[in-house]
Parts: C-alpha cells; structure tokens; sequence
C-alpha cells in the first residue's frame, strides 16, 4: 500500500504543476522512475522480469509517439508520467488508470463544453485526470 501511497504523491506533484503552469515537472517523474526501477530490482515491486517491465512502457511511449504525430497536442510529460505509472503498477493496471483517466477527462469536458464554460480550441491538462484515475483503481 506504501508504494500506492509513493505514486499517488509523484502524480499529485505533476497534477498540482500540470493545472497551474501546463508543464510536468520532469525532475519528479525521473526521480520516480528511478525509484520504481530500484523497487524493482530490489524485489519490492514483485518478480523482476524484464520483458514485464519494457511491456509496462508501452501506454507511455505510445504517448509519446502521439506527442510526436500531434505536434505536442498532447504533451511529451504525459507519456513520461504513464512511464513511471507504468513501472510503478505495470503494464494491465496502467492501462486501467489511463483509460479511467481519459473517461473522467472527456466526461468533464463534453459537460463543460455543454455548459458554455470552455472552448474546443482551449488545452486541458492531463495530469489531475490521471491522478483521479490512480485514485479510483487503488480504491476498487
């Protein structure tokens, strides 16, 4: 439960940054990915298994290939973030946090799109939506 607890205060970080300035701050998410493979070859994280580990980069990296295709549409922060959640949960619960992620983020959105309170042109950080969808699947 400690090392849920250790995520949700890296993600918090990102969030916390991502809503006030729009950026990751990439020093937190290396230090956790640093601390998630440290974990892991230390045997807190379960069996080391690399083909497991370079599996649970996939939703990050692919991330960062859209960052790519996009022009930065999507920010290259949050591919690193899915990274180091990857490492930390691996490969099956990262995809369960990002898609929880992306439902609570398009739910928000088309409401407020509905309501008038934002626009189609406008950004929408990810980070606070990826926090809410760590929280979510530590909780069921």
């Amino acid at each position: 439960m400690w090392i849920e607890v250790v995520l949700f205060l890296l993600l918090a970080v990102c969030a916390a940054s991502d809503g006030r300035k729009k950026e990751i701050p990439l020093i937190v998410v290396w230090g956790g990915m640093a601390l998630a493979v440290l974990l892991r070859i230390t045997g807190n994280l379960g069996e080391l298994v690399w083909p497991d580990v370079v599996l649970s980069l996939i939703p990050g990296m692919t991330f960062w290939g859209i960052s790519w295709i996009t022009g930065e549409k999507v920010g290259y922060g949050d591919g690193w973030m899915l990274m180091m959640v990857g490492l930390f949960t691996g490969l099956g619960q990262c995809f369960l946090i990002l898609l929880v992620g992306l439902m609570m983020e398009s739910v928000i959105a088309l409401v407020l799109l509905a309501a008038g309170k934002t626009a189609m042109d406008r950004t929408v950080p990810f980070a606070p939506f990826l926090l809410l969808g760590m929280g979510v699947v530590v909780w069921l």
